[in-house]
């Protein structure tokens, strides 16, 4: 997603990356030499090749492709709403979780019996408290991992599980989401998520190493690329199968459920069963978000409607001899069709890029953003309610630099659990900007581990 200032006259012209020329110049190229051919022939011959030809299709293409580049902006607003509410979702979630589990002494103390910000928590822990922080943690990893899980699933979705392959640039980038997860779920959890990937090309590795082995690919040379050994595609199984970010739920569900206190006071440091209900409604809310997003990435334009666009546009391309008149001048014969080309050119281009707004392009949605800014209120909600030791199980590891590139705002760090965390993969040249990221008074950079407590003061 590329962010612009829309008063920026001039900037907004004079750029290149993001716009239609980087999908049209070559077809702008081969339209301006064919028709200044046609108006060299025109001239030398003293003859037009047509005196209908301003009329011909110009009407019909004008309505088809703006019909078309209106329904494809009417997607991408509709996916910019879902994924919004889906991490509004999520980070409700996650609050609800925070304040609703009771905890021990020192919890409850905090949380219902005149705890605050502003006041110290009360020094002494019993078991239930430690119940407590259990349920928060498994609640913040997991919401996490849904997040990135989502966005690992807009890498795969439409080229693996609709056409079978992926190339190796998504490969790549979807072992960095793996390694992420890798470093926010237990071993089986993540089994279960990585096996609904069906990637069927890729070297077998030993579930215990994958960790490992994802580490030595990115150490210090994420920002190479695909190795060269790599083939240009990888297979995927097509087979309908439960999707990451559905396992994701589940497990969300599953630690509401056995964190619910009921009425019999079973367990006494959960959630009150009164509360289950709106957070099991949350759930299904991301679940619907999920879906929509999914059905927008996986239902292209109606190939009717896209053939009759193409065909049209092709065959209008093709008659612009017929718009030729060798007694007007060289501007109007080339110059304006050529205009009248690139305008028709761009509206088809821009159609296409905004039918599907989840992926890497350009003027994708920027889901890196939203996860990290998740990442950081996770954080943040935790140390609200007061529970510093829980804090201190999360850790920050940096990011490479080509992540930080996919994304409008400058990403530095992503979140980790430190018993699952791995070694950094980074640059240590990236420790200024991380510095930059976390509390101004605070030197980020003089921890060796990226405690969270440090970003937090």
């Amino acid at each position: 997603m590329i962010l612009y200032e829309n008063s920026g006259y001039s900037d907004v012209i004079y750029r290149y990356k993001g716009t239609v020329w980087k999908q049209t110049k070559g077809k702008c190229i081969l339209v301006a030499v064919y028709v200044t051919l046609s108006y060299i022939i025109a001239e030398y011959y003293q003859v037009n090749f047509g005196t209908e030809g301003r009329t011909i299709l110009v009407s019909t293409m004008c309505f088809l492709l703006i019909f078309r580049a209106n329904q494809s902006y009417s997607r991408y607003w509709q996916g910019r709403s879902q994924v919004s509410m889906f991490f509004s979702d999520i980070r409700e979630f996650i609050m609800l979780s925070m304040l609703y589990c009771r905890g021990g002494i020192a919890n409850s103390t905090y949380l219902f019996h005149g705890g605050g910000i502003d006041r110290p928590r009360f020094p002494f822990e019993d078991g239930l408290d430690q119940k407590a922080r259990e349920c928060r943690i498994d609640i913040i990893r997991l919401a996490v991992s849904l997040a990135v899980s989502f966005k690992l699933y807009t890498r795969i979705c439409f080229e693996g599980f609709c056409f079978g392959a992926i190339d190796k640039e998504s490969k790549w980038k979807i072992d960095f989401d793996r390694l992420r997860l890798l470093q926010l779920m237990t071993r089986d959890e993540f089994r279960l998520v990585d096996e609904s990937l069906g990637i069927l090309t890729e070297d077998k590795i030993d579930p215990e190493d994958i960790q490992n082995h994802l580490t030595k690919q990115f150490q210090n040379l994420g920002e190479a690329g695909p190795p060269e050994s790599w083939p240009n595609e990888f297979e995927v199984n097509m087979e309908p199968r439960m999707k990451p970010p559905m396992v994701l739920l589940c497990l969300m569900r599953e630690v509401m459920l056995r964190n619910m206190n009921e009425f019999n006071n079973n367990v006494p440091w959960g959630i009150k069963e009164r509360w289950i209900t709106p957070m099991t409604g949350l759930i299904t809310s991301m679940q619907h978000s999920f879906e929509f997003a999914n059905q927008i990435i996986t239902t292209p334009l109606p190939l009717p409607y896209a053939n009759l666009c193409k065909t049209l546009l092709s065959v209008f391309l093709l008659s612009l001899p017929f718009l030729v008149d060798y007694a007007e001048s060289w501007f109007v014969n080339t110059c304006l069709t050529c205009l009248i080309a690139f305008a028709l050119l761009g509206i088809d281009a821009i159609a296409t890029e905004l039918e599907n707004p989840f992926g890497d392009d350009d003027n994708d949605l920027d889901i890196l953003e939203l996860i990290h800014v998740l990442e950081c209120e996770a954080i943040m909600m935790l140390s609200v309610c007061g529970d510093d030791k829980g804090v201190a199980r999360f850790c920050w590891r940096r990011l490479p630099d080509f992540v930080e590139e996919a994304s409008c705002k400058p990403l530095r760090r992503q979140l980790a659990v430190k018993d699952f965390a791995g070694p950094e993969i980074a640059h240590a040249n990236s420790v200024e900007s991380l510095a930059s990221c976390a509390d101004p008074k605070k030197d980020w950079s003089g921890s060796e581990n990226g405690d969270i407590k440090d970003i937090l003061g």
